[in-house]
């Protein structure tokens, strides 16, 4: 009878489950390695576009930064140069009013009758003195000041007689209430005045 010794071949069939089980693992294991660095070198170059994209925007961000400062110093000049161009816009407007009150005062003067010696405005009072023939002459101007409409109301401080030149003349003083040119009073014109000035 034969014996066959069938331990070789067995502990051959181990080793080789044994060495292919090996192999599946190395396998797995260097897809899985393979896997990883597919998946991170995704991942980086993510990472880097994300990079890039906030570098964009944080130099987007400085630029628009800048223009917002410029604007805003721009703003602040045009703020200063309007201020500027209002102010010399009263000043222009104070000057007009101030002519136009000055030619209202002379439309109303009763002619070689009554002479202006000092005239002072303070604040929206006008101060003024002079001298007339007579206190009817002041009465007049005082009328024809009040029906105007560039004067509130008129008053009178003082009066005393005066000797000038051998002649005796009323010294007066009279204090007017100004109005405002925007509150001027419509429907009288200054023109109205001048021919009514014209009467002695």
């Amino acid at each position: 009878m034969i014996k066959i010794n069938l331990l070789p071949v067995r502990e051959w069939r181990r080793r080789e489950a044994v060495r292919q089980q090996i192999s599946i693992f190395i396998l797995i294991f260097i897809l899985l390695l393979t896997g990883l660095l597919a998946a991170g070198m995704v991942t980086q170059g993510k990472l880097r576009s994300q990079k890039r994209e906030l570098a964009a925007l944080e130099a987007r961000k400085a630029k628009l930064a800048y223009v917002n400062k410029k604007i805003k110093v721009l703003n602040a000049k045009r703020k200063e140069v309007e201020n500027k161009f209002v102010a010399i816009e009263k000043l222009q407007e104070g000057r007009t009013y101030t002519v136009k009150v000055m030619d209202e005062i002379v439309s109303l003067l009763p002619i070689d009758r009554i002479w202006l010696t000092n005239l002072k405005f303070r604040k929206n009072r006008l101060e003024m003195e002079g001298v007339a023939l007579d206190n009817h002459t002041v009465a007049l101007f005082m009328q024809r000041m009040d029906a105007s409409p560039m004067f509130g109301r008129v008053t009178l401080k003082n009066t005393m007689q005066k000797g000038i030149q051998g002649h005796d003349l009323m010294k007066f003083g009279i204090s007017v209430a100004m109005q405002e040119s925007q509150n001027i009073k419509a429907g009288k014109s200054t023109s109205n005045k001048s021919g009514k000035s014209k009467k002695t």
